[in-house]
């Protein structure tokens, strides 16, 4: 049986993952019919041409409107909104636009996010940037084997999920992390250190692409 675990927004507040608060902004283009706190892994998602296609086939339909908040088009293809998970681009919007009115982050033209903030979490263990798409983690050598134990800890005992996860980008809130999920991103970030780190680039669905630092 395959373990999951839910990290919802209450565990993300409280580890100190995300800033603000939820719900007074909405992005939402269509209701989810079927929710679910569980993954869908991207097959073979550290290949580049999978972020790559996941990004291209969605990007044009975001846009940022005249307050500076990004939404998703009304217009777009219901079943490319179900089969990219865009409802959790949207919760991730929430996110950035919540910070977007509390003057954190500033999202430009090109829909770049700039962190106006400086904040950081001692306990982070990596340094990003934001997109639209997700964030862009950069692990140093020592952070990258301390993350890839936590998640090897984690690939093994449900229990380490909690832990691995302040090592990884804090996005996709709703969605919940399984054993299997932090094993293959454990090997991944491992196979790609050759003793500088690694950079991880998380989109909003958890597909993800690592390389060489």
């Amino acid at each position: 049986m395959k373990k999951t675990i839910n990290l919802g927004v209450a565990t993300m507040l409280a580890l100190g993952a995300v800033g603000g608060t939820f719900g007074s902004l909405t992005t939402t283009a269509h209701a989810s019919e079927n929710s679910s706190n569980e993954i869908t892994e991207v097959p073979n998602a550290t290949e580049v041409e999978d972020t790559t296609t996941l990004i291209s086939e969605i990007e044009s339909y975001i846009h940022k409107d005249a307050q500076g908040f990004l939404y998703v088009d009304s217009d777009i293809p219901i079943d490319l909104y179900n089969e990219y998970k865009v409802d959790l681009l949207e919760e991730y919007f929430e996110e950035i636009n919540e910070q977007v009115a509390n003057g954190q982050v500033e999202v430009n033209d090109d829909l770049s996010i700039i962190d106006k903030s400086f904040t950081t979490f001692a306990s982070k263990g990596y340094t990003s940037k934001k997109f639209w798409w997700g964030e862009r983690a950069t692990y140093t050598n020592a952070q990258t084997k301390k993350t890839v134990g936590q998640l090897e800890d984690a690939g093994i005992d449900i229990a380490f999920i909690g832990a691995a996860y302040l090592l990884l980008p804090p996005i996709a809130g709703g969605v919940g992390l399984t054993s299997a999920y932090c094993g293959k991103l454990a090997k991944s970030m491992k196979s790609k250190n050759k003793g500088k780190g690694v950079i991880v680039d998380m989109t909003w669905a958890l597909a993800y692409k690592v390389k060489s630092r």
